[in-house]
């Protein structure tokens, strides 16, 4: 069963807070705009790794509680945060799993409920975006995954499963709506500068486990240590108690 937790508000209310997702929209709209900087620089990164936002002050932030990017394509972020630094823009997609390890979520069977899974469907739409890899169909444009990207992941991806044929619906793909469009603005002035932060339940850095070297994620041909620096940790009990990001 899910966890609720009881949070305070500036006035007499409380804030009853059900599961990773009420969690995550209370830390993300309430705490997250006065502990910015303590957030960035609590990041953990893979070994070797340093943090690059250790030392910046982050302005013109935009918080994301929560994106979808369809069934049909790249999944739903449990939230995203947009900053700039010095001119520079940034994008940080997170994805949490408040009552499991990494080692354990990787262990479900669908695709996209594992960590894995939903931190490689978005690097995969992040990729495809940066690529301008987009189709039309009916007047309207999609980000549209190629064939390369497909045969790479169709053996774990449940989505190819009965899809080997080439017909349009046989590929992951993103509507770009209005509102979808509008966030694809934010991603494309952050190019090489997108990074996918995972918070699970454990007090170790699961990017430097060796228990976890099988599940990291896979950025299509890409080795890990071209790609290990976009991906970064925090245990939840920093979300679920914000004063310890200080520490």
């Amino acid at each position: 069963m899910a966890t609720m937790y009881i949070k305070p508000s500036e006035d007499k209310p409380q804030f009853g807070c059900y599961s990773e997702r009420g969690l995550m929209s209370y830390f993300m709209f309430v705490e997250l705009p006065k502990r910015m900087g303590d957030f960035l620089k609590a990041l953990e990164f893979p070994k070797n790794v340093p943090n690059p936002f250790k030392d910046i002050i982050p302005t013109n932030a935009i918080i994301f509680s929560e994106l979808d990017f369809g069934k049909q394509g790249f999944g739903c972020p449990d939230g995203a945060i947009y900053f700039e630094n010095n001119g520079i823009s940034t994008m940080i997609l997170i994805e949490v799993k408040a009552d499991e390890s990494y080692a354990k979520s990787c262990k479900k069977k669908k695709y996209n409920s594992t960590i894995k899974g939903q931190l490689e469907l978005r690097w995969r739409m992040i990729n495809l975006l940066f690529e301008e890899k987009t189709r039309e169909k009916d007047g309207k444009h999609y980000i549209y995954e190629t064939n390369d990207l497909k045969k790479k992941y169709q053996v774990h991806d449940q989505f190819y499963i009965n899809k080997l044929n080439d017909d349009f619906g046989s590929y992951r793909r993103l509507k770009i709506t209005k509102g979808v469009e509008e966030v694809l603005e934010y991603f494309k002035k952050c190019k090489n500068r997108v990074y996918f932060c995972a918070i699970t339940k454990e007090g170790k850095n699961p990017f430097t486990l060796e228990e976890n070297k099988e599940n990291l994620p896979v950025c299509h041909n890409e080795k890990w240590e071209q790609v290990n620096q976009q991906f970064c940790w925090l245990p939840i009990t920093k979300i679920e108690n914000p004063s310890q990001l200080k520490n």
